[in-house]
């Protein structure tokens, strides 16, 4: 109800296949790169339930919504969709999770004064989401040692708080330049530790490109047999910071056997150009707490351990060619293609 203050009230009921994380490369890149070239960037689970939100547009860029969803999420075995190229391979099999029925609470605040949704140049977007979950029948992976966890409650006391942070700066520079920038952090915020399907890891084509995927996934300690073949997602939080140049090269083409103008003086045939991307990345996925394998015993990793990578790109109206290189470990050039913004 209402336009500019708009109030809301929404239902769903889903059965789905859930990803385990969805922060990173949008869910049309992965299904082309799986469709295409059999590529797998994601870990799914079964999630099967029903919620209900409510929402208030305070003002045009600002919204508050709260959200109570009660979901039973269960492992999901490998599947093997048929893909364009390399469709003799196997997938990669699903991690399992820990199984079990969860109500989750869960606050959002949106803040979007971007000139454009897909396309911004200048403004600010902010979304913070924090959520609280629970269950009385939760089933852990027998498989995830101390070294990654701690052990889960059973009893029925079984409780976490979870919490997002994406922050994004758009500038332009000059009429043909901008200047991007991006904070994200996320993770374990309290309670009990996170199940396996709330876990992250960072690496691959989205986010740190210069980096293989999962590089840095918490996972080393993990030699369950009920994991081997799976790249799970196992750290309790990510830290990264994103900040891209683009610089617009503008080609136009015109053909008119008077002068070559049109009437309002603009090319009569144009062909806009591709931006120049130049960015640069840093950040880390780490377990919280101290002990083997652990970066810090305090709320973020050390500087020393953070990994961060340099690239150039080119990006024409979202389909994006780019190249990385990592700079604080050893790793080869990688190639990525982009069909959307990096953000």
């Amino acid at each position: 109800a209402g336009e500019l203050r708009s109030v809301g009230l929404g239902f769903r009921a889903f059965d789905v296949l859930s990803p385990v994380e969805d922060w990173g490369l949008r869910s049309g890149e992965v299904g082309w790169a799986a469709f295409l070239f059999h590529r797998d960037y994601r870990d799914y689970y079964l999630n099967k339930g029903v919620a209900g939100h409510v929402f208030a547009q305070l003002e045009r860029p600002l919204r508050v919504a709260l959200e109570v969803r009660r979901e039973w999420q269960t492992s999901l075995s490998a599947r093997d969709p048929w893909t364009l190229f390399r469709t003799n391979q196997t997938w990669r099999p699903n991690p399992p999770v820990d199984d079990g029925h969860y109500l989750t609470f869960a606050a959002v605040v949106t803040l979007d004064t971007r000139n454009h949704r897909e396309d911004p140049t200048s403004g600010w977007y902010l979304r913070a989401e924090i959520e609280e979950s629970k269950s009385n029948d939760v089933t852990p992976q027998a498989g995830v040692p101390a070294a990654v966890r701690a052990p889960i409650p059973t009893d029925g006391s079984y409780r976490f708080r979870r919490a997002f942070v994406d922050l994004r700066r758009y500038a332009r520079v000059s009429s043909s330049s901008r200047l991007n920038a991006r904070m994200l952090a996320g993770g374990w915020l309290s309670g009990d530790p996170l199940p396996l399907q709330r876990r992250l890891a960072m690496g691959g084509p989205d986010p740190m490109a210069g980096y293989a995927f999962r590089h840095s996934a918490c996972n080393r300690d993990i030699v369950d047999p009920a994991f081997q073949g799976t790249i799970p997602a196992a750290c309790d939080r990510v830290l990264l910071v994103q900040a891209e140049y683009r610089g617009h090269i503008k080609l136009s083409w015109s053909y008119d056997p008077r002068d070559g103008r049109g009437d309002d003086g603009d090319a009569l045939i144009r062909l806009d150009g591709p931006d120049l991307v130049v960015f640069g990345e840093g950040g880390q996925a780490w377990l919280v707490g101290s002990g083997p394998g652990r970066l810090s015993s305090g709320r973020f990793p050390t500087p020393g351990t953070w990994l961060a990578d340099l690239g150039l790109g080119v990006d024409w109206g979202g389909l994006g060619f780019y190249v990385a290189k990592a700079v604080t470990v050893g790793q080869p050039l990688r190639f990525t293609m982009r069909l959307d913004h990096r953000f």
